[in-house]
């Protein structure tokens, strides 16, 4: 038997009581010294192959002071070491410490919700004003943190930025022309399936690797569900949320991330479009890797 869902899907409100959650119970590490009002968050789920990656693409970031704030979701590969070793090379004579801070949490509740959502509440705790997020598989460009900072710090509560696929992975140009319409679609598809009169202004296509937005926004509108990333997009409901108090919110192109296809490997294309439509894994992994 199927068991109950534990969120509604659109703004992720419980259906069912949840686990308690006291922010004092997560423990916090600080492998590099250092503070800023803008934090970076990156949930991690056994990324030992890919997240030495992002953390170069998040040290070669152009903003400065920041911090980088990295959120193990339980992982059982060598994605703790990696972390540690990155910071300690950040850390040291030589290395590129000034400005960049290194933070480790720990998060048992597994869930790309529950994690970042956890990263984000620490970061506003730690006095972050911005609070930007992208994923252990994606490289974000070296401006984006200094322009999500920009938008944030001027004339937006919420910030979208673009994707693009990976260079590295290789993809040939029909694949990427094929991932680029199945973006344009899906994003042309959510305005109208997130369409509501008690929304402040409309609905824009979003991804949780690619997002900005200030903390007393993401404090007031909720934040990220804390769910397992089977039961709803939690950047869909932070989008929804988050318009529900807000009309300064925006895209923005010139904040770029390139986030890995490796759905599109495992899933194929039908598979995809029911994962991003329906949020329907078709009984394949969830947590692709």
């Amino acid at each position: 038997m199927t068991p109950p869902a534990r969120f509604e899907r659109a703004e992720g409100t419980p259906l069912v009581p949840l686990p308690p959650f006291r922010l004092e119970d997560r423990a916090l590490e600080i492998l590099v010294p250092g503070e800023a009002d803008t934090w970076v968050v990156l949930p991690a789920l056994d990324e030992a192959g890919a997240i030495g990656a992002t953390l170069a693409a998040l040290e070669a970031q152009t903003l400065r002071p920041m911090v980088v704030c990295v959120v193990d979701n339980g992982s059982r590969d060598a994605t703790v070491d990696v972390v540690r070793a990155w910071a300690a090379a950040v850390a040291a004579p030589g290395g590129p410490r000034r400005g960049l801070g290194v933070r480790l949490v720990t998060e048992p509740e597994k869930g790309t919700g529950a994690a970042a959502d956890t990263g984000m509440r620490i970061a506003a705790a730690s006095g972050a004003r911005y609070l930007l997020r992208t994923d252990a598989d994606s490289l974000p460009r070296p401006g984006w943190a200094a322009r999500m900072r920009d938008r944030l710090s001027t004339d937006a509560d919420l910030v979208a930025g673009r994707m693009v696929d990976r260079p590295d992975e290789g993809n040939p140009l029909p694949v990427r022309a094929l991932l680029w319409v199945l973006v344009a679609a899906a994003a042309a598809i959510s305005v109208p399936k997130n369409h509501g009169r008690r929304y402040r202004t409309r609905f824009r296509m979003m991804m949780g690797s690619n997002v900005g937005i200030r903390a007393s926004t993401y404090l007031a509108a909720g934040g990220f569900p804390r769910s397992a990333i089977e039961e709803v997009h939690d950047d869909r409901v932070l989008m929804n949320r988050t318009r529900r108090i807000t009309d300064r919110i925006t895209g923005d192109r010139r904040a770029v991330v390139a986030s890995s296809s490796r759905r599109y490997r495992r899933y194929g294309l039908r598979g995809v479009i029911a994962w991003y439509l329906h949020h329907d894994s078709r009984g394949k992994p969830v947590d692709v890797r």
